[in-house]
C-alpha cells in the first residue's frame, strides 16, 4: 500500500483484483471461487462479528451445496444442530403436520447460530489467503478508465480501495447496486418482528431442532432452537398490518405470540422467558432490475431476496456468491456476454421462485378476506398477482 500525497488515505492495488463488498455467505462463496480461480480479491465487511443475523435454519439441501462449494465441515464446526423435520399449522384446518427428513436424500437440515456460521465462513475465507476488512463502510464509489475507486471507512479512517471489479454481496441494502443508480423491485414489502427467548432457570430446556410454522390471520409465525437453547419466534406480516396492531411494540408481540398455538405452545411447554425486545427486519421479495453491469454483479439478497418461507435465503447467498464470481472472473477475462447472462439467470430463478411463493401462501385458504393473504392469492391491494409478476420480472426487469 502507498500513502497518497496530503491526502491522510491509502491505495490497494492489485492487478486482477475484486472487491467484494460484504462478508455474509454470499460474500463468502464469491471470495472463496475466486481464490479458486487465482482473482486477488478483499472482501469489505461492514460488520465486526457483533449484532443477531436473522436466518436460522438450512434445509437438507444445504448438503450437496456445501459439498460442492468445498465447505464440509463449516456447519458442525460452527456449532450448528441437526434439525431432522419441520412442523406447521398451515392450510387445511389448522391442524398441526410434521414431515420429517428421515428418507431425504440429501440428510437432515440445520439449526444455526448465525453469527458463528458467518464467522466460520470468514475463517475459510481468510484461510485460503484473501483479506477481510472488518468495519469497512463503503462511502463513496467511482469508476474510471483504470478501473473502481472505492473508499472505505475504517475505525482507524479512511482509505481507497481500487479494483478491476466488485462483487455486490450487501445484502438487502444493495450498497454498490445503489450508488450506481440500479432500481429495486419490490415484490411485497413482508416484514419480520423477531424475539430471542432465553430458556427459564429451573425449566426442561428444549432438545428438538424442528422447525415450527405456524399461519395465522395477519401472517405467520416461525420458531426455532438456536443452539445455545435459546429459542427465535418471527412474526412475519406486512407494513401496514404491523403499524395498525402495534406489534413492533413489545408488550403488542407478546401479546401476539400468546395467542399463537403451536409456536406458545412451545414457549409454555419448555419455560421460555419473553424477551426484553424486538426487532423488526425487512423480509419481503424484491429483485435488481439489473441483477450485474460493466464491471460488477451483485449476489445473495443485493440480487435477489426471498421470502423466508420459501427456504431459499442463505443457500440461495452461498450459491448466488459463486455463480456471480463465475461470471465476473470470466468478464474481466474478456467474455462480454458473461454478466449479462448471469443476469438473466438471475431473473428466471426469480421468476420460478415467484410461482413457488405463490403455491406456498395458496394452501392457506382459512382467512379469505384477511389482507395479508388475499395480497399473496389475488394480488389486491398493490400486490401483483405471481403469473403478472413472473412475466414482468422476465420482460422488464
Amino acid at each position: 500500500m502507498r500513502q497518497e500525497a496530503g491526502s491522510g488515505s491509502e491505495d490497494v492495488r492489485r492487478e486482477g483484483h475484486v472487491a467484494v463488498v460484504g462478508g455474509g455467505p454470499a460474500g463468502a462463496s464469491a471470495a472463496l471461487e475466486l481464490a479458486r480461480r487465482g482473482v486477488e480479491t478483499i472482501v469489505l465487511e461492514r460488520g465486526d462479528g457483533m449484532g443477531n443475523p436473522v436466518g436460522e435454519c438450512l434445509a437438507p439441501t444445504i448438503n450437496p451445496l456445501l459439498h460442492r462449494l468445498g465447505l464440509d465441515g463449516v456447519l458442525p464446526a460452527s456449532g450448528a444442530l441437526p434439525s431432522h423435520g419441520n412442523r406447521s399449522a398451515w392450510g387445511g384446518g389448522g391442524a398441526p403436520t410434521e414431515r420429517d427428513f428421515l428418507r431425504d436424500p440429501f440428510g437432515h437440515g440445520w439449526h444455526l447460530d448465525r453469527l458463528a456460521f458467518n464467522a466460520a465462513l470468514l475463517d475459510r475465507v481468510e484461510a485460503a489467503g484473501v483479506p477481510v476488512w472488518r468495519r469497512a463502510r463503503v462511502v463513496s464509489l467511482e469508476r474510471g478508465l483504470g478501473g473502481w475507486t472505492i473508499g472505505v471507512e475504517l475505525p482507524d479512517g479512511r482509505r481507497n480501495v481500487t479494483a478491476d471489479g466488485i462483487i455486490d454481496a450487501s445484502g438487502r441494502a444493495a450498497v454498490v447496486a445503489r450508488r450506481l443508480g440500479v432500481r429495486r423491485r419490490r415484490f411485497d414489502a413482508q416484514v419480520a418482528v423477531v424475539g430471542v427467548l432465553e430458556p427459564a432457570a429451573g425449566a426442561s430446556p428444549l432438545r428438538d431442532a424442528t422447525t415450527t410454522i405456524e399461519a395465522v390471520e395477519s401472517g405467520w409465525w416461525y420458531a426455532a432452537l438456536l443452539p445455545d437453547e435459546r429459542l427465535v419466534a418471527t412474526f412475519f406480516t406486512d407494513p401496514d398490518l404491523l403499524a395498525d396492531m402495534g406489534v413492533w411494540r413489545l408488550a403488542v408481540w407478546q401479546r401476539q405470540l400468546r395467542a399463537s398455538e403451536l409456536i406458545f405452545g412451545l414457549v409454555s411447554r419448555y419455560g421460555y422467558a419473553m424477551p426484553e425486545r424486538v426487532q423488526t427486519v425487512g423480509a419481503g421479495s424484491s429483485l435488481l432490475t439489473e441483477p450485474a453491469g460493466e464491471g460488477w454483479a451483485a449476489a445473495g439478497a443485493a440480487a435477489a431476496a426471498y421470502d423466508p418461507l420459501s427456504s431459499h435465503g442463505i443457500g440461495s447467498a452461498l450459491a448466488g456468491g459463486r455463480l456471480a464470481a463465475t461470471a465476473l472472473a470470466a468478464a474481466l477475462q474478456g467474455d462480454d456476454g458473461a454478466l449479462a447472462d448471469y443476469g438473466q439467470e438471475i431473473r428466471a430463478g426469480f421468476a420460478r421462485y415467484l410461482w413457488i411463493r405463490r403455491a406456498y401462501y395458496a394452501d392457506e385458504r382459512r382467512w379469505p378476506d384477511a389482507p395479508f393473504w388475499t395480497r399473496r392469492q389475488t394480488g389486491a391491494s398493490g400486490h401483483e398477482p405471481a403469473s403478472a409478476a413472473r412475466q414482468a420480472v422476465l420482460r422488464e426487469c
